[in-house]
């Protein structure tokens, strides 16, 4: 499966983005005249607009790469949406999306915005523990990880996608720590995680893991979304217009069935 590619330090779009949701109904018209009308589960689809400006000469020859790699409109690609936090459940650590190990997880702490929708994280082991969720996109994807972080005792947190690191110093008010950065070469997924030295007791709120290097505001998800792997060329075309010496802008319509 190919991947839509980064661009730029990387991300995968430039703003603006447009996305626009599509669905389907079908409608029966009865002989007695009712009207009978149900979704058409198979046939949703987001339309992306994205259009680009500078591309450098390796950032353009990689967009023309996957479309002719994808002949057009013809052959699906993955892609991730630009906007999305790609964490599963980012206020739900039980759910099964989450694998805290032998750390002991409790909902209802006052978070940033005054309400109860942060957690407590506590590692009463002997060894350091991880609070962690993979994420379906390859390692060669840039990507941060955020979290707001609080401790009554003043420490460090360690914060990793796969082996990359960042210590961040943690106290009695919230901070946002974030790791940015590509994953292990080769890899098909990414693993986040948050991990607590022994007798370590923080409290956690806004996870966040998005395909960019710095992290934006934090947006609140249910079940996993935002990994697209159907997705197609919207045109049998791709138009690179060049703008100064080894410097490129397009316009790119994409359509992602979901």
């Amino acid at each position: 499966m190919n991947w839509y590619p980064q661009v730029g330090a990387g991300t995968i779009a430039q703003l603006p983005v447009t996305r626009t949701r599509k669905w389907r109904a079908i409608t029966n018209n009865l002989e007695s005249g009712e009207e009978v009308m149900l979704p058409d589960t198979t046939a949703g689809q987001i339309d992306w607009k994205l259009t680009y400006q500078d591309l450098g000469s390796a950032e353009a020859q990689s967009l023309s790469s996957l479309f002719t790699a994808s002949q057009g409109q013809f052959a699906p690609f993955a892609f991730v949406d630009p906007l999305a936090n790609l964490l599963g459940w980012s206020e739900g650590l039980s759910q099964p999306s989450w694998q805290a190990g032998l750390l002991q997880v409790n909902a209802g702490i006052t978070d940033p915005l005054g309400t109860q929708r942060a957690w407590s994280l506590a590692n009463p082991n002997t060894g350091a523990q991880v609070l962690q969720q993979t994420v379906a996109i390859p390692g060669n994807y840039v990507a941060c990880f955020s979290a707001y972080l609080r401790s009554a005792v003043a420490g460090t947190v360690t914060l990793e996608r796969d082996g990359s690191q960042a210590t961040v110093n943690v106290g009695p008010l919230w901070t946002r720590a974030s790791v940015s950065g590509q994953g292990a070469s080769g890899a098909s997924q990414s693993t986040f995680s948050i991990v607590l030295a022994t007798g370590q007791l923080i409290d956690v709120w806004g996870l966040q893991v998005e395909t960019q290097p710095y992290p934006s505001a934090y947006k609140q998800t249910g079940a996993a979304l935002g990994i697209y792997q159907e997705t197609y060329f919207g045109g049998d075309e791709l138009t690179m217009t060049n703008t100064a010496p080894g410097l490129s802008s397009c316009e790119i319509t994409l359509i992602s069935r979901v």
